[in-house]
């Protein structure tokens, strides 16, 4: 004699109280997973700031080598940071009264209102060279020194 099938097991599929369940753990799951993605986010897009910097300053060696003074602006020296433009504004300034004869800074600073404005930990990056010394420097958004965070070695000066 065949048993009859009880009327629950018949239909497959969740009951209301599971589907709230797995929506609750979605959610958590994802507030904990967004600061990190947008962490990462921000530190790309550092590290494509960080690398247009150092683009620059090695343009500006190779203008020096072939002028009397440093360049006073990015579109002299020819280095596509495109892709860092869309997040940062880039320039650079001249040392002491001689300009831009002893040494230059080339900083990027987040764009007002862009998504990098809200790096908090790494507001300013720049690369000061003045004579021959080299200095990494950085400024969280409290303006305190954040070099050895963001640069990743200290702010100290290293001589080429």
């Amino acid at each position: 004699m065949r048993q009859p099938i009880h009327p629950r097991l018949r239909f497959g599929g969740f009951t209301l109280m599971e589907l709230m369940i797995a929506v609750v753990v979605v959610g958590i799951l994802a507030s904990i997973a967004y600061p990190a993605f947008t962490s990462t986010i921000q530190r790309s897009r550092r590290a494509d700031a960080i690398a247009a910097l150092s683009a620059l300053t090695q343009a500006q060696e190779r203008y020096r080598s072939n002028h009397a003074a440093y360049a006073d602006s990015v579109d002299t020296l020819s280095v596509n940071v495109e892709k860092v433009y869309k997040y940062y504004d880039v320039s650079f300034a001249g040392i002491g009264e001689s300009g831009f004869k002893s040494g230059y800074v080339v900083t990027a600073t987040p764009k007002r209102g862009g998504s990098q404005a809200s790096d908090r930990d790494c507001a300013t990056l720049s690369i000061r060279l003045d004579g021959s010394i080299f200095k990494y420097e950085a400024v969280d958004s409290k303006g305190v020194s954040s070099a050895k965070n963001c640069w990743g070695r200290d702010h100290g000066s290293s001589s080429t």
